[in-house]
């Protein structure tokens, strides 16, 4: 369990991090380059980020399918990769708008996103871990985080909207 759960802490943390750092080099006043911005070098980029994200954590769900309470097959950590990267990157990039809304700066932002980035996925295989106590403290913990992420935005739903709205819409002006 504990070589589970360090694995996807190190797996989440590296691979958003440099996500991170694809999106936010070239933003031009913005608080992440839009998707329809990046060149298609980058897409590509962000494209094998995601790939090697569900690869990674597939390998690290095979070695270690023992530590979760799901059944011992592959169909098994096809499942617990698929929601702990999902799942995972969901909240990443919830923590990532409460960041922007909290006006963090770009390195304080970067920093986080290599340290504690496998922070969401870490939780989501903490849940799927065999101990129960454990499943119940991952759950108060993502609790915990997704109130303090509400609190400290004003306006938490436009706020995760308009992030939303800029990182896939064409952005006029530049």
């Amino acid at each position: 369990m504990r070589l589970q759960l360090a694995g996807t802490w190190l797996i989440g943390s590296a691979v958003t991090g440099t996500i991170a750092v694809l999106l936010t080099h070239d933003r031009d006043g913005l608080p992440f380059t839009p998707l329809l911005m990046l060149s298609g070098l980058e897409l590509l980029a962000l494209l094998l980020l995601g790939a090697t994200l569900f690869l990674a954590l597939f390998a690290l769900g095979w070695r270690t399918i023992g530590a979760s309470w799901l059944p011992d097959q592959p169909r098994a950590v096809v499942l617990w990769a698929s929601l702990v990267g999902g799942a995972g990157l969901g909240g990443w990039a919830y923590a990532a708008g409460v960041t922007f809304a909290a006006d963090f700066s770009l390195t304080a932002q970067l920093i986080l996103a290599y340290t504690a980035g496998g922070f969401p996925f870490t939780l989501l295989a903490a849940m799927l871990a065999r101990p129960p106590k454990l499943n119940i403290a991952a759950a108060a913990l993502t609790v915990v985080a997704v109130l303090i992420g509400l609190a400290v935005m004003d306006m938490p739903l436009w706020t995760l909207i308009q992030y939303l709205n800029l990182l896939v819409a064409p952005v006029t002006g530049r």
